[in-house]
């Protein structure tokens, strides 16, 4: 019932991720060309002519139909005067507005749902007409973003759900794992206990300390004592395999799980690659059929490809990252248990020949 909450827990998470992310991208926007004082004395000059002109332009979709967009707020604002004259587009997608004073104009277009675009800069001379055309966007949502990573967003998003699962399993493991002493006050404990011929202390230090150090350490103390309760000798070897078994109990407990990230972090990338190849089939399958004729359909064909390649790398950094994190810290526990058990064993021998 855990794991099941926590996996539940980190699918919301992704998706919120996914959000945030859809949300953070930038808006679509022409560059604006800067106005110098040239281009402000031609527009002062061209106004002065009297006559008003019209500014007028269509607003559609950036699909293969083109379909118009209706209630599309467009804001024709004189770079010079600064003067803003707003419009609504009708249901053919069309937007005219005349009477305007000669002069350099820019347009801004903004509907809730769809990305804010915003024109070049246009001179209007007196009487004359602009046509200023212009394509709008969707803004993405959870859904639609999913969506155009195609039949490869399933493997991506398991392979998610698998490492995000693993890499907080593998922290709470890592931190329930750590001793409540520190090292050297651990080691400097036991090593007075054993001065002291008081091996239940030391027992009980280990029990306190906790983690698979003291873990260890506890499996041979234990030996130790049952030999001294038999009255019998102990060597050396007895003692070490007594530590030996106990390792093998709880550096697995520690690697559990790791080559289950090392795995995701390579096949993520590859199912981004497969996701990128069937995408540039498709795109230029399309080339193949229609040609060359719409320069932004197929770019945004490539896209839309390249997106399965920025998904699966976003999933096998973080968790070949983490996978090396890990796979150190176990590395560094093993040393530790090494060292440590060799002096402390040597330790019981000694005092052993010395009684």
């Amino acid at each position: 019932m855990t794991r099941l909450s926590l996996i539940l827990m980190l699918v919301v998470c992704m998706f919120m991720s996914a959000g945030i992310v859809i949300m953070a991208q930038d808006e679509e926007a022409a560059e604006t060309p800067s106005v110098d004082a040239a281009d402000a004395a031609d527009a002062q000059e061209a106004d002065m002519m009297g006559e008003g002109g019209t500014i007028s332009g269509e607003v559609v979709d950036t699909t293969a139909d083109r379909n118009p967009i209706a209630e599309v707020t467009v804001e024709i604002t004189n770079v010079v005067s600064g003067e803003t004259v707003e419009v609504k587009t009708d249901e053919d997608g069309r937007y005219e507005q005349a009477g305007l004073p000669a002069g350099r104009y820019q347009m801004r277009y903004s509907r809730e749902g769809y990305g804010n675009r915003t024109s070049r800069t246009k001179v209007l001379s007196a009487g004359g007409e602009v046509s200023v055309p212009m394509k709008m966007s969707k803004k993405d949502n959870i859904i639609s973003f999913f969506q155009k990573f195609g039949f490869v967003f399933y493997p991506l998003a398991i392979c998610s759900v698998v490492a995000l699962t693993f890499i907080i399993e593998r922290l709470f493991t890592f931190v329930r794992s750590r001793s409540r002493i520190g090292t050297e006050q651990f080691i400097a404990s036991i090593a007075d206990s054993l001065r002291k011929e008081n091996i239940m202390e030391a027992v009980s230090t280990c029990e306190e300390a906790g983690g698979p150090l003291a873990n260890v350490l506890k499996a041979g103390l234990l030996r130790y004592s049952q030999a001294q309760i038999e009255e019998r000798d102990i060597t050396k070897e007895e003692i070490q395999e007594a530590i030996e078994e106990a390792s093998l109990l709880e550096i697995p407990e520690l690697e559990r799980n790791l080559p289950v990230l090392g795995t995701v972090a390579v096949v993520s990338p590859l199912f981004g690659l497969l996701g990128t190849v069937t995408g540039m089939i498709t795109a230029f399958t399309t080339i193949a059929l229609e040609g060359t004729g719409d320069p932004q359909q197929l770019a945004g064909g490539i896209s839309q490809a390249l997106l399965t390649t920025a998904g699966g790398l976003t999933i096998a950094i973080p968790c070949l990252i983490f996978f090396q994190l890990f796979d150190s810290w176990v590395n560094r526990h093993m040393v530790e248990i090494s060292q440590v058990s060799t002096e402390i064993v040597n330790q019981l021998i000694v005092g052993e020949t010395n009684a």
